[in-house]
């Protein structure tokens, strides 16, 4: 049994983003049009990437394409176990991305796109964020600026 949980134990945000790599452009565009096509994603995104890796004791270098396939929370078990079930890697590389913080016409465009009988988004104008200033179960939110720290009288700055 592995160490590493399977499922995110605090998972919250209105979207999940899934990354994976490919052996080429023609191998990850086959895979996006066939999830794209079975409405697990609503889009996929793919960008060339150079790698280095430890693979069967040696150190390797490869060129490989990094595709991104957003969805939603709903979906993303299924479009997880399609992506590892078709992968043409022996151990594929799959990481799932909990997004907090989603424009809301964004949202409106993935659960027109992946799942139209839903109901709209549960959210007020604007970008998603857990409610009130400390979030969901109290848990404080990570400050996106640093405080301000006024000068101590008598310190000059030098220059």
């Amino acid at each position: 049994m592995s160490p590493y949980p399977m499922d995110p134990a605090e998972a919250r945000g209105p979207m999940r983003v899934l990354l994976t790599t490919y052996p080429d452009a023609d191998v990850a565009r086959r895979e996006m049009d066939r999830l794209l096509r079975a409405r697990l994603a609503a889009c996929a995104e793919l960008s060339p990437i150079d790698s280095e890796y430890w693979w069967h004791g040696a150190l390797t270098s490869a060129h490989e394409v990094l595709v991104s396939f957003k969805t939603v929370p709903k979906f993303v078990g299924a479009l997880f176990r399609a992506i590892e079930r078709a992968h043409p890697y022996e151990v594929p590389w799959i990481a799932e991305i909990d997004v907090h913080r989603v424009p809301r016409a964004y949202l409106s465009y993935l659960a027109e796109v992946l799942d139209p009988e839903s109901p709209p988004p549960p959210l007020g104008g604007g970008a998603t964020r857990p409610e009130g200033r400390r979030g969901r179960g109290g848990l404080r939110l990570a400050r996106t600026r640093a405080r301000h720290r006024p000068r101590s009288i008598g310190t000059r700055r030098r220059r």
